[in-house]
């Protein structure tokens, strides 16, 4: 079966804010050319011959928005000269604080070929927090009225998970009906025991939020099926399609299996060694004998670059992020049982109760 490729350019290291969990090494002012980027993306399709019937172009940073007129660039360039044969969608995501009026009418004018995603972290507190004080820069409606499908990208922090419910509920409240959240991941972030007790007790609000809204979409920290496990009892295969089916093309074309294991993310010599070390298409490779034994190894979600950053091995999570999957899948299963029951569906409700039962955290 034919599938989609995704094809990440970074164009600049360069970015305007300071989050406070970032590991982007924002001293390093790298971009790319016009003239390189048009060679990266016709070697990359060139190179995928017809194993795919479309491609997502993703023009990443840093900040992209901060490479606007390379952006346009690139953009006019695949709609008027019609480079490669095949189906193609260009996205972006975007910490929202750049945009100006003109950017807007471009990208509102082009919002069916190019779509743009949001980065915002919840609250005005904890945008300002997570965010260099951001919150009155970023105009929320633009994205919510132009692109209402595409997810909003929260990120959680050490500083911010006590307001992880209040967060997702505003984000609600101002129109978003899709968001995509992860807690903040690297060597420098600092979680401790007692973060993963306020996680826990941040998504049991969030469990009775959604019971109270059944209308809404849970964020997709609740969105994991626990009928899954009902019915597989391992997965062999690697959960992500990176260095496969997703390329990341760093600004001198170097490439990568994803930005997390490419120098805007961690050392030269520690990119040059997951691409000497590791094959991608080798599943087997990609999985621990600790994770294949795991009662919730076919719904773990596994970064395999985050595994890389924190560990330094693509197999092995850290231990709070281990803990804290195991957190997100007792809240689903929760809020599954409170759907079954509210529809009087309680076909697999026992043998999920059975499961978190049988649930060790910590």
């Amino acid at each position: 079966m034919k599938k989609q490729k995704s094809i990440m350019l970074l164009l600049t290291y360069s970015c305007n804010l300071s989050c406070s969990y970032c590991y982007e090494p924002k001293q390093q002012k790298h971009r790319m050319t016009f003239e390189s980027a048009k060679r990266y993306i016709c070697e990359q399709v060139a190179m995928s011959k017809d194993k795919y019937y479309s491609f997502e172009i993703q023009f990443m940073g840093g900040e992209p928005l901060m490479e606007f007129p390379l952006i346009q660039q690139i953009a006019y360039w695949i709609w008027e000269e019609k480079p490669f044969a095949k189906e193609y969608v260009l996205f972006a995501q975007t910490n929202g604080t750049l945009l100006n009026e003109m950017m807007k009418s471009w990208f509102v004018c082009h919002k069916t070929q190019f779509f743009l995603a949001l980065s915002m972290d919840g609250t005005m507190d904890m945008q300002n927090t997570n965010r260099s004080g951001s919150y009155f820069f970023v105009d929320t409606d633009f994205f919510v009225n132009n692109w209402p499908t595409q997810n909003v990208k929260m990120t959680i922090s050490p500083q911010t998970i006590d307001k992880l419910s209040d967060g997702v509920i505003y984000l609600h409240k101002i129109g978003f009906r899709h968001i995509a959240a992860d807690l903040a991941m690297g060597k420098s972030i600092k979680w401790t025991s007692e973060d993963l007790r306020v996680y826990r007790n941040e998504l049991d609000k969030l469990v009775n939020f959604y019971i109270e809204n059944p209308d809404l979409q849970p964020f997709s920290m609740l969105r994991i099926d626990p009928t899954v496990i009902l019915s597989l009892s391992k997965n062999i295969h690697k959960t992500c399609s990176c260095g496969e089916d997703l390329v990341c093309v760093d600004w001198d074309g170097k490439t990568y299996a994803c930005h997390l294991f490419s120098p805007i993310s961690i050392t030269k010599e520690k990119a040059r060694n997951s691409n000497e070390i590791y094959d991608f298409a080798n599943h087997a490779q990609f999985i621990s004998e600790l994770c294949l034994n795991c009662r919730l190894n076919v719904v773990c979600n596994r970064c395999y670059g985050m595994n890389y950053i924190c560990t330094n091995d693509v197999t092995i999570p850290s231990a709070f992020h281990c803990n804290a999957f195991k957190i997100r899948f007792y809240a689903s299963c929760k809020l599954y049982i409170e759907y079954s029951c509210l529809h009087k569906d309680f076909k697999n409700v026992e043998k999920i109760k059975a499961i978190i039962n049988s649930l060790k955290i910590g």
